[in-house]
């Protein structure tokens, strides 16, 4: 089982500042040492410390190397991860909530980048299956660039998740291939749980029963499928984008 961790990187100029006023608790704050005299980086140091945050300065080299961009701006900011919060808790003080469900994540790579991808996309919880990648692991940290410290993911059953949703009334819609109408066509505003399909399987049949409808991603028949980061993606922000157009 790999390892977990209790912190995420936070990346670039603006992300440390946002990561220093969100609230959330920052442990240290690494400054590229050719970059003290920028304007911004000022501006990170003094917030910072007003906090009384650790400062460490490293060379540069040694600050791009920790980045999953390679090109963090001259700054890193090292934040600790929340403790999990429960569905339940998200669903009394939330009412049109935002929801994923993941089966079976296999690889710690997608399920940080679908965390980066929730957090832009103002998801509200990830829920992930037990028997697939679950925790937030350094990997799973790095490529989140922050996203799993502002968006929690919340290991559980993806049936017991799915009961609970719907004593909320909130709609479990299946995405898999060439089933229900395409996600164009589907009206996706409100409170939704998308449920998504692992990397090497789609959904089993018994979660396909538990689903209130299905939407598919339209492709070219030769693909078989996407990439499970890359179609959640893709889902989540057509879900924006018929709220944005709804307003």
């Amino acid at each position: 089982m790999a390892k977990t961790t209790d912190y995420v990187t936070l990346e670039g100029r603006n992300m440390v500042r946002d990561g220093l006023v969100s609230g959330q608790k920052i442990r240290t704050v690494l400054f590229a040492l050719g970059s003290v005299g920028d304007p911004k980086i000022k501006e990170i140091d003094k917030l910072a410390r007003d906090k009384g945050v650790q400062i460490q300065s490293i060379q540069t080299d040694e600050l791009n190397k920790m980045a999953e961009s390679r090109n963090p701006q001259g700054v890193i900011a090292l934040m600790d991860v929340p403790e999990i919060t429960s569905l339940k808790q998200i669903l009394d003080n939330k009412r049109n909530c935002f929801v994923v469900l993941l089966n079976h994540i296999d690889y710690e790579q997608n399920l940080g980048a679908i965390l980066r991808t929730a957090w832009a996309a103002g998801v509200d919880a990830v829920v992930v299956s037990p028997n697939g990648v679950h925790e937030i692991t350094p990997v799973v940290a790095k490529v989140s660039m922050g996203g799993a410290a502002y968006v929690p993911l919340i290991p559980m059953s993806l049936f017991q998740a799915i009961k609970m949703l719907h004593e909320y009334a909130v709609p479990v819609v299946g995405v898999e291939v060439e089933m229900g109408k395409t996600m164009y066509e589907q009206k996706l505003t409100g409170p939704v749980a998308f449920l998504m399909g692992g990397e090497s399987e789609g959904l089993s049949e018994p979660l396909q029963k538990e689903c209130d409808y299905f939407i598919n991603i339209p492709m070219q028949k030769a693909v078989a499928s996407l990439n499970v980061s890359v179609a959640t993606a893709l889902v989540l922000y057509e879900k924006n984008r018929q709220e944005n157009n709804r307003s």
